[in-house]
């Protein structure tokens, strides 16, 4: 994998930070310094700023924040759908490579998280736009060659 790769997810990171800081100021949530979904971002740009290319890091690890937001009932649909447009440029720059050994572990993550997606709803209209999003993941994940990984029980 190319050093782009690293770009890409950290891209991605600061995309769905930004978004739920926003929400946070809106709905006036957990402070910063103490919200989990927000420490594991940080936490991953620790990681990915001590690496020097984006083979280096398990694919269930660089995906596991972006999921957490995804599966957390205390997130907003913006925050939601943009963790779920980074999962689907994930899948869509085939940044899970079938040939890695625990890359058939994060599919099934991806594919698990997004199934049981959880957002706070707001506005009906932009509901359906997460469920939108969940179904352009769903599909990226199966015309992805990662999605070659996926198992019956998943």
């Amino acid at each position: 994998m190319s050093r782009n790769t690293l770009y890409i997810v950290q891209s991605e990171l600061n995309a769905v930070v930004a978004t739920l800081r926003r929400s946070q100021r809106l709905l006036g949530g957990v402070p910063q310094g103490q919200d989990p979904l927000l420490r594991s971002f940080f936490d991953l740009r620790e990681v990915l700023s001590s690496v020097q290319s984006l083979a280096d890091v398990a694919p269930s690890v660089f995906v596991a924040p972006f999921l957490d937001v995804i599966l957390s009932d205390h997130t907003g649909g913006t925050a939601t759908e943009q963790a779920l447009v980074s999962v689907d440029k994930f899948l869509s720059y085939g940044l899970f490579d079938p040939a890695c050994i625990t890359a058939a572990s994060a599919v099934q993550q991806i594919a698990e998280a997004v199934t049981r997606a959880r957002f706070v709803g707001t506005d009906p209209s932009f509901d359906e736009v997460v469920i939108l999003r969940i179904l352009q993941v769903l599909r990226a994940l199966l015309l992805s060659p990662a999605g070659a990984l996926l198992t019956d029980e998943t």
